[in-house]
């Protein structure tokens, strides 16, 4: 890792999906070294990623600036309209389902590398909840701090049940708990993704998916699942009685379906550009993720008092145009990131934040043999 300082543990075998899922580095000096190691990372984890990093960016970004496009006569304007068919509630879940998953893998190499798997876990969600709080001083109500929450209330518990059983337990209430939670949306889904993405794990679906997909079946669901906000839209008004319910539930299917779609995009030639494009952004996401609401903050600190997360801004209303306006810096923003990750990565092997998290989950972590 030239141009990089080693950190503590560094060299530390990091299995989780949230950025990076393995490193492909030796590890002489670690508990992690007397195990297997895997030969690649998994593009289809870091491209998926960053994909809904991206997407969250353009999802959060009005509420980050503190900006609301006015509607014109009841009448919701163009950039509203685009954001309910291509965003709203469409990478949250991912998102979530993707934390589920890395959680599994980090189960799965804490249980073959340390004495006390379940500590290395708690630690891994307790550091994420500090970074969470401190991230609410920039973008109050976000979800890192409940994910953290929702970890240690729901998936850390599961993590003692034996596998089989696990992996049963899991799936069966991750579906029942997201279908219940479907039409409410929102941060109401994450007990249910969490555990159905621990469950992909444990049978290792995410290798399986980067290794060989069938992409018939696979592409005709995402294609159904893909036109259910086009449906919405067109057969339902925001003043139609259970609106938000059905829109819900077509920006979690729309979420899923992407998800299949890039598995198998990622077998057809269009794997190199999805690589370069956001395989960076993914294998940075918490980075990324964080810096995006610095940067936000530092554009809008000039009109807002100093720690306005605490103190509480006035919303300013706003056009279309100005809107789409805010879309493109997303876009330049996100070219950045990718670009800047890239090198980073070159040099360094690792996201700082990612690297912190990374430091902090397996630091003090003693081997099965007492190492």
């Amino acid at each position: 890792m030239s141009g990089c300082d080693t950190w503590p543990g560094d060299r530390t075998m990091e299995a989780m999906a949230s950025p990076p899922s393995a490193l492909t580095r030796d590890a002489p000096d670690t508990p992690a070294a007397a195990a297997p190691r895997p030969r690649h990372r998994l593009l289809v984890l870091d491209v998926v990623r960053g994909v809904a990093v991206a997407g969250i960016l353009f999802a959060n970004v009005a509420t980050v600036l503190g900006v609301f496009v006015q509607w014109d006569d009841g009448v919701p304007p163009l950039s509203h309209t685009l954001q309910q068919l291509l965003v709203q509630q469409r990478f949250f879940p991912v998102f979530s389902l993707l934390f589920g998953v890395g959680f599994g893998m980090l189960l799965a190499s804490a249980e073959r590398r340390v004495a006390r798997p379940r500590l290395v876990l708690l630690r891994r969600l307790a550091t994420l909840g500090v970074l969470g709080a401190l991230h609410q001083l920039l973008q109050p109500g976000e979800a890192l701090l409940v994910y953290a929450i929702i970890g240690i209330a729901v998936l850390l518990p599961v993590s003692f049940l034996p596998r089989p059983w696990r992996t049963r337990i899991t799936a069966a209430a991750g579906l029942v708990l997201t279908a219940v939670a479907a039409p409410v949306g929102g941060m109401v889904l994450i007990p249910g993704l969490f555990l159905l993405g621990l469950a992909l794990a444990e049978v290792d679906l995410p290798r399986r998916a980067e290794e060989s997909v069938r992409p018939g079946a696979l592409l005709a669901l995402a294609a159904g699942a893909a036109v259910a906000p086009f449906v919405v839209l067109q057969l339902l008004s925001p003043e139609t009685a259970g609106f938000d319910a059905v829109s819900s539930v077509a920006g979690l299917l729309s979420g899923m379906a992407l998800v299949g779609v890039l598995a198998v995009l990622l077998h057809t030639p269009l794997r190199g550009l999805l690589e370069a494009a956001f395989a960076p952004l993914g294998r940075m996401a918490l980075t990324n993720y964080v810096g995006a609401s610095v940067i936000g903050v530092l554009v809008t600190w000039p009109l807002y008092a100093p720690l306005w997360g605490l103190l509480g801004r006035d919303i300013v209303l706003i056009g279309s145009t100005e809107m789409f306006a805010i879309w493109g810096g997303c876009v330049l923003l996100l070219v950045v990131q990718s670009l800047v990750s890239r090198w980073w990565l070159a040099r360094c092997g690792q996201g700082p934040l990612e690297r912190l998290w990374r430091w902090a989950t397996w630091s003090g972590a003693r081997g099965r043999d007492g190492a």
